[in-house]
């Protein structure tokens, strides 16, 4: 079990629970022995230091040996807070919206 305070991969709630297969990749991934206040921000945190704390956040996310399957939890889930798979909450945010334009304009051309 992570130690209290470490970064965990799909919640503290997964570490109390065997590993199943769709999260045995957290026990590989490069943030699992990082502090969490590096993936998540506090409600008081200003926009410069939510840059800063990001930028050193998706730096690990580049060097992880897991970070599709990481980065796929956090789209399909879908994650809504703190830097997983080398996204951003407002990166997913995005992405969800353009993939939810994207059927919307496949359905109209099939209608």
């Amino acid at each position: 079990m992570p130690k209290r305070g470490t970064a965990m991969p799909g919640g503290r709630s997964n570490s109390a629970r065997p590993a199943k297969a769709w999260t045995q990749w957290h026990e590989q991934a490069a943030c699992a022995d990082l502090s969490s206040r590096l993936f998540y921000g506090h409600e008081s945190e200003s926009p410069a230091e939510r840059a800063i704390r990001e930028e050193t956040a998706l730096a690990v996310c580049e060097t992880c040996p897991v970070l599709r399957p990481c980065r796929a939890h956090a789209m399909n889930l879908p994650e809504m807070y703190g830097v997983w798979g080398g996204t951003t909450e407002a990166n997913r945010k995005g992405a969800r919206r353009w993939s939810r334009a994207q059927r919307y304009d496949e359905s109209r051309r099939a209608s």
